[in-house]
């Protein structure tokens, strides 16, 4: 049987120049070690490079020094920003819904929509038959209890002057004890509705009033209209002086979230107002779907720009600290590692794995992994990548 003999072909792969512009320094040599993962560095470079684990020597007459610069490691003032997407929130404690307290028609609103209320406010009164029974029960039970005191110390008092009877004065005592309980469930029936025992009319419409001060954000109170208890709520009220604003901020910059400084927030349609905010909470859990994490802030909101539900932008600022800062291109990767060369002696350097923070302007922040006044090769690394 007869084969037939294949040709290998190699074919060049063109990468267009101006992409590269605007990729990233360690993107840009994936794709060339991709393409030819020993062609990097020429043949008489390489022959020049002496890997022992990893330190690196580089012959002194090697023509590769030419391409590479070491720049000293300095620290520098810097301080971290970031921006997130964020949305305003009534604060909790600020804000009240109110419901039918119980089954009935509404006879009377003494509230508009937008309102200013205060504490105490009334806000509406309501008629209903249940409410109506819990007065009469209570006002019953407050004329027996009337009764049995009187009739308690009228026995006392015959008692005392030698003509009443032991066995009536303890009846007495019975009878007051009995009716002193029942005054007591009826008044707790009175307090569920929120109402002052003591002030209570039979036949009075029960009268309904703000447990906050705060502004009337909706109203659908309809006289006349016979509601029942699950009804939704008639009125909305919110104090909206104070607002939080939800931001979410990546799991990765949680660590710097002890360090902020201040907090600015952003409306879009109004970029010339920005206002300063507080961290109030940070969520202790982690979104798991985005790896996010809510933090609130608190702002003034005298008047009233920021509204419920509104979409803002928030902008933390860490305290200015010393950061080391190096060039973008030093930095190497390896797997899921970031690596630097480090500069030993002259021409032997040693491979350095680092942790990295954000990148600003080219220059990429070093969390761990380097000293200051250490030397790295700055320029030129990513052709010691062929042999590494």
């Amino acid at each position: 049987m007869a084969f037939r003999k294949k040709t290998m072909v190699n074919r060049a792969i063109k990468i267009p120049i101006r992409p590269l512009r605007s990729m990233g320094w360690i993107t840009v040599l994936m794709i060339m070690q991709a393409c030819n993962p020993q062609s990097t560095v020429p043949a008489e470079d390489s022959a020049a490079l002496h890997f022992a684990g990893d330190t690196l020597t580089i012959n002194a007459q090697a023509p590769l020094l030419s391409k590479i610069k070491c720049t000293a490691v300095v620290q520098q003032a810097h301080q971290l920003k970031f921006k997130t997407a964020a949305m305003v929130k009534i604060i909790p404690n600020s804000y009240v819904e109110i419901p039918m307290p119980f089954a009935g028609r509404v006879v009377k609103s003494y509230v508009n929509l937008g309102q200013e209320v205060a504490v105490n406010t009334a806000l509406f009164s309501i008629s209903s038959s249940d409410y109506f029974e819990a007065q009469r029960a209570y006002l019953d039970a407050k004329q027996t209890y009337t009764l049995a005191a009187s009739v308690l110390k009228r026995q006392k008092d015959l008692l005392s002057h030698g003509v009443g009877i032991q066995k009536e004065l303890e009846e007495a005592e019975t009878n007051f004890a009995i009716s002193n309980t029942t005054l007591n469930n009826a008044a707790a029936a009175l307090r569920i509705y929120d109402n002052n025992p003591a002030q209570a009319i039979l036949g009075q419409p029960l009268l309904v009033r703000s447990p906050i001060r705060g502004e009337i954000l909706s109203n659908t109170i309809v006289l006349g209209q016979y509601n029942k208890e699950d009804a939704p709520a008639l009125l909305r009220i919110a104090e909206l002086s104070k607002v939080w604003v939800s931001a979410y901020i990546k799991e990765k910059d949680l660590s710097a979230i002890d360090q902020i400084r201040t907090v600015e927030v952003h409306i879009d349609s109004q970029p010339a107002k920005k206002r300063q905010g507080k961290i109030v909470h940070i969520n202790q859990f982690v979104d798991e779907a985005n790896r996010n994490i809510e933090v609130l802030v608190e702002c003034d909101n005298k008047d009233r720009l920021l509204k419920p539900g509104m979409y803002v932008n928030t902008q933390f600022e860490q305290a200015a600290r010393a950061s080391i800062f190096i060039p973008a291109k030093a930095v190497l990767q390896y797997n899921d590692k970031s690596f630097v060369w480090v500069r030993l002696a002259p021409h032997r350097f040693i491979k350095r794995y680092v942790q990295t923070g954000v990148t600003e302007n080219e220059q990429i922040q070093i969390v761990q992994g380097l000293s200051e006044d250490e030397q790295i090769i700055s320029e030129g690394a990513f052709y010691l990548l062929a042999n590494n």
